[in-house]
């Protein structure tokens, strides 16, 4: 009964520590990941394309501000043409995942566009005529409402504006002195 208990103390014993080891082995990997945390939640360090931007955190290379840039908050949204109504990509409308964006250079000759699902942009040049840029079977019509096509075929609009209307005053007003 000795040996028993001696061997069941032992295998007990190196269970104990090999489970202990494990554990701190995990807690030391996790702590060596640097993380941030950004708007969009937390960022592993190191997850970042060759020019710095963590992608995971909504930041891509911009070739035209010449920086890390969250392009829905620089650029103009251009949603697909071919989304019906209810379908799963209309749902990711609001996630940008499958929404283009736009950027105008300063000086209007050079568009920048951000493809859904692709990290690196492709940089527009002005032609022949005023609002219209192309490159790589690309070409964007700013001259009245934002088209994007690919090989002659419109891939992507400008998003539509929804208004909003205010039914209720957030605050009520006590008197007719405050309006």
């Amino acid at each position: 009964m000795k040996i028993f208990c001696l061997k069941l103390f032992v295998v007990l014993f190196l269970m104990f520590f090999v489970s202990c080891d494990y554990i701190l082995k995990e807690k030391k990997d996790r702590q060596n990941t640097d993380m941030i945390l950004t708007d969009g939640g937390k960022t592993v360090i190191g997850e970042e394309d060759e020019f710095g931007c963590a992608y995971s955190a909504g930041y891509r290379w911009s070739v035209l501000k010449n920086d890390c840039i969250r392009i829905f908050e620089h650029g103009f949204r251009l949603n697909p043409i071919t989304l019906e109504s209810g379908s799963q990509e209309e749902n990711e409308l609001e996630d940008n995942d499958v929404s283009c964006f736009v950027i105008i250079g300063k000086n209007k000759k050079e568009a920048e566009i951000f493809l859904p699902n692709q990290q690196k942009s492709i940089v527009l040049e002005q032609k022949n005529m005023q609002g219209l840029y192309s490159n790589e079977g690309w070409e964007l019509d700013t001259r009245q409402d934002l088209i994007l096509k690919q090989t002659g075929q419109i891939k992507f609009t400008a998003a539509k504006t929804i208004e909003l209307m205010l039914i209720n005053p957030d605050q009520v007003m006590e008197s007719e002195e405050e309006l």
